[in-house]
């Protein structure tokens, strides 16, 4: 019942997120955000919401990556930026990222998933190098 009091509207989430409204569909389509009670057809999805607890839960994964220090900040870039360098598929990156196998940081000017960077030339390179 507190999970429905607390719902976050479908329009809403990628606001909290701090993503872009594409990049909430990208994870929405994966299955990464998952809400309360899916969309039951077509014209349904007016009425999907999103528990704030398993949306902050990816915040505070998020929330837990080392600050970027500014010295390095120069050879880093939002998950973004490397998705159309050729660094992998958004959804991908952001996965690997949360389960720690792809170093990132946090930008502290920025919030939630657009506060997220990595070292673009070295995803680029291991992946060029596989």
């Amino acid at each position: 019942m507190e999970a429905f009091k607390t719902a976050i509207p479908l329009r809403d989430v990628p606001d909290y997120l701090g993503a872009s409204k594409r990049q909430f569909e990208t994870l929405y389509r994966e299955g990464v955000v998952q809400p309360l009670v899916p969309s039951s057809g077509r014209g349904s999805v007016r009425n999907v919401v999103f528990g704030r607890c398993h949306l902050d839960e990816m915040l505070e994964k998020i929330a837990r990556l080392p600050e970027i220090e500014d010295a390095r900040s120069g050879d880093f870039h939002s998950i973004s930026y490397a998705s159309q360098r050729g660094a992998g598929c958004f959804e991908l990156l952001f996965a690997e990222i949360l389960e720690g196998r792809i170093e990132a940081f946090r930008n502290p000017e920025r919030t939630g998933i657009g506060s997220i960077v990595v070292d673009v030339a070295q995803l680029v390179g291991v992946k060029t190098a596989a």
